[in-house]
């Protein structure tokens, strides 16, 4: 089973969980990736391939300009996607020549695996990693990688076999491509869990805060926003916990006593806390809503607005502009999403839908059967069986 991945961890991490079914079951997993983001790989107990050259995500999705032109925000995306696809192309298809994998698993924006394998006559699968990218950006991509795959003389891309969706069905929007539903299931990297998240219950409602991984090194001028919201749940007498990487911790300036801040996982974080407040990044949002916990969302960009606007439509919790400034709706936002309304009830309830979920382990037995099908349907035609 191949996988392949953009090179950061939210477009990975939520894919972990079916690799590691996979390989639990039996089955041969390989990552294909490049030099650089490899130890990530490699740290999540999955082995990796590193085939290609690096490419940061944080700038493939940088705005080449200002919007309101005659190609859409999302169509631009499709469409950068869609040459990075080109461009990984050649090494993928090497890969999957030499490899013979019997299924490619790909998670959206990564459309290189997907290509190699349709050439190669392999099946693949779409896996998400929350809300399901707009219709207009998957098919903005898939459009222009065909153009460029004409260009080669080769086949278009065509539809895969499955689409693996992690997203509690309440909280997608409406217009949903029919998928296959699998439980998300949090996986944050290796990390310590340090003594006093064991040490049970906290004596104050802890709250977890976070920028996520990209929001920093996207934008290092973090909207005066975030401190404003550390320092109203600190009057409240809220503990708060910031979940961030060490090398970003200076972005929120000297932090108020009690007030820690390290890199520590969502997965053994947030079942402690009472709410969190975060950038919109499907990986936060996934996370707080498989856990039940309400959520207050400041959206910068990319997919933070459908995540925040999904959130505040199905009552888990609720958004502010990142340019917010008004200290009464500050205090206002902190006092709701911390309180025992709405918000909690809802957040619950999305927690309990995720784990009515299949598990990992049940679609993975799916995948295999679907590849043994296709093996069995080769072999009946050229009486070859492809390697498992």
């Amino acid at each position: 089973m191949l996988f392949t991945s953009l090179p950061g961890i939210g477009h990975l991490f939520p894919m972990v969980p079916l690799a590691w079914a996979l390989q639990a079951a039996g089955h041969t997993v390989l990552v294909a990736t490049d030099r650089e983001f490899l130890p990530v790989v490699t740290a999540a107990g999955l082995p990796g391939a590193a085939v290609l050259d690096p490419i940061d995500p944080v700038e493939l999705f940088r705005p080449a300009g200002p919007s309101g032109g005659p190609v859409s925000p999302a169509e631009s995306t499709g469409h950068r996607c869609a040459e990075s696809g080109i461009r990984a192309l050649p090494a993928i298809r090497a890969l999957v020549d030499v490899w013979h994998p019997n299924l490619v698993i790909a998670e959206p924006m990564e459309l290189a695996g997907p290509a190699a394998a349709a050439i190669a006559g392999v099946p693949w699968v779409r896996h998400s990693y929350g809300l399901a990218p707009p219709q207009r950006l998957l098919s903005a991509a898939v459009a222009a990688l065909d153009t460029e795959l004409a260009v080669l003389g080769l086949s278009p891309l065509g539809r895969p076999a499955r689409t693996i969706d992690v997203c509690p069905d309440s909280l997608q929007p409406s217009d949903a491509v029919a998928t296959t539903p699998m439980r998300y299931v949090p996986y944050n990297g290796p990390a310590c869990v340090p003594d006093w998240l064991l040490a049970g219950p906290s004596a104050r409602p802890r709250v977890c805060l976070t920028l996520g991984t990209s929001l920093p090194r996207r934008d290092p001028q973090v909207a005066p926003l975030w401190r404003l919201l550390l320092d109203e749940l600190v009057a409240l007498d809220h503990e708060v916990v910031i979940a961030i990487d060490e090398r970003h911790r200076p972005l929120l300036g000297h932090l108020p006593g009690g007030v820690r801040a390290a890199r520590i996982p969502l997965c053994d974080l947030l079942p402690t806390c009472t709410a969190i407040v975060h950038h919109g990044g499907s990986g936060s949002t996934m996370a707080a809503a498989s856990f039940g916990v309400p959520q207050l969302v400041i959206p910068h960009f990319a997919d933070h607005f459908a995540n925040a606007e999904r959130i505040t439509a199905v009552g888990a919790g609720m958004s502010l502009p990142h340019d917010t400034d008004d200290p009464a709706r500050i205090a206002a936002a902190c006092a709701l999403i911390t309180g025992d309304g709405p918000y909690r009830a809802v957040s619950s309830q999305l927690a309990n839908e995720n784990a009515s979920r299949p598990k990992p382990t049940e679609v993975a037995q799916d995948l295999v059967a679907l590849a043994l099908e296709h093996d069995t349907v080769e072999h009946n035609r050229w009486g070859n069986y492809a390697r498992w």
